[in-house]
């Protein structure tokens, strides 16, 4: 199995404030700690294991975490906000004693019981405003790893027990990852906007756009694994008290920014469209439900879509084009 019983006990605390400085100054904190012991069995070598040579482990993390944060109120509604952090997580039981073949991801995970806490520093910069014909959020960040955690994929194969990894079997279909450690460096940025154009019929309608990038390296100069690829996208909306539509197209750029044992993904353009209905419905008990009806369509230009994040993007497709109705009732 990919992860033998194990248990997990978490005990934790946190406290958050607000502080309103001036009229348009906010100033906000907050703290946690926790306390996680993690019971499992692992292999006494992991770089160098067999089926026999399993032992009891018990390992025992203190994270904690601390944030500060300046919110200003500036003209037009506008919102700035400037963010620091330091946070410290444990890691969980599959990343300390997996030993098994993972169907999904296509993979046979060897979990590391030598990986500690991982920690980081990152500070954030963003705008947004909510409210008016032009509303948007925009944020860059910088993050700082001291013992980032990762699937570390080694270039072996495995089949469905441990001993089969790295035999030249033909039967062997999973790729062999070691979770490991290493300190890293990720910065980025994400910008969203919609701006109503003007009235049409008995709604508005308007533009969208967005952008998102991450940029990830560890401290030997190597590409971080399975990373995101640069994305920008444009769209139309309309919308009145019952109707919505829109229609988007996102563009992901080539992500050839690779990790050693990987392979650069294509780019793709997906065009998406949906159109909903939103009706009040009879009272109930005083409280008067709304129903909304819709069909969506994704991928209409039926792309080549593969996902640069996943372990299996060179055998598995992203679904082609598709279309289907959706409903809920919230209240």
């Amino acid at each position: 199995s990919l992860l033998e019983p194990n248990t997990t006990d978490v005990v934790g605390g946190y406290l958050l404030e607000e502080l309103r400085v001036t009229e348009p100054l906010r100033f906000q904190a907050g703290f946690r700690i926790e306390h996680d012991d993690i019971h499992g069995t692992m292999y006494d070598d992991v770089f160098n294991p067999t089926p026999s040579d399993l032992v009891a482990q018990h390992k025992s993390f203190d994270p904690k975490s601390a944030s500060i944060g300046l919110l200003y109120d500036l003209p037009l509604g506008v919102v700035a906000r400037l963010t620091g952090q330091y946070a410290e997580r444990a890691p969980v039981a599959q990343e300390l004693f997996s030993k098994g073949a993972h169907d999904a991801t296509g993979t046979f995970e060897i979990g590391n019981p030598d990986i500690g806490v991982e920690k980081s520093k990152s500070i954030e910069l963003g705008f947004s405003k909510t409210s008016g014909r032009w509303r948007f959020d925009t944020s860059a960040y910088y993050t700082k790893y001291d013992g980032f955690i990762f699937r570390d994929l080694t270039g072996a194969m495995c089949g469905d027990s441990i001993d089969t990894c790295g035999t030249d079997d033909p039967d062997n279909e999973f790729n062999e990852v070691i979770f490991n450690q290493r300190d890293a460096t990720f910065y980025g940025v994400e910008l969203a906007s919609e701006y109503d154009v003007g009235r049409v019929f008995r709604g508005i309608w308007g533009l969208s756009g967005q952008y998102d990038f991450v940029h990830a390296r560890f401290s030997n100069g190597e590409y971080v694994p399975r990373m995101p690829p640069h994305r920008l996208g444009a769209g139309l909306y309309y919308r009145d008290d019952a109707w919505q539509a829109k229609l988007s197209s996102l563009y992901a750029f080539n992500q050839d920014e690779t990790a050693p044992n990987e392979t650069s993904t294509a780019g793709y353009t997906m065009l998406n469209a949906e159109v909903s209905y939103t009706m009040a419905l009879q009272p109930h008990g005083g409280v008067a439900p709304t129903l909304r009806i819709g069909i969506k369509g994704e991928n209409l230009l039926n792309e080549d879509v593969r996902d640069s994040t996943s372990f299996k993007k060179d055998e598995v497709l992203q679904p082609g084009a598709n279309a289907r109705l959706f409903g809920s009732i919230a209240y």
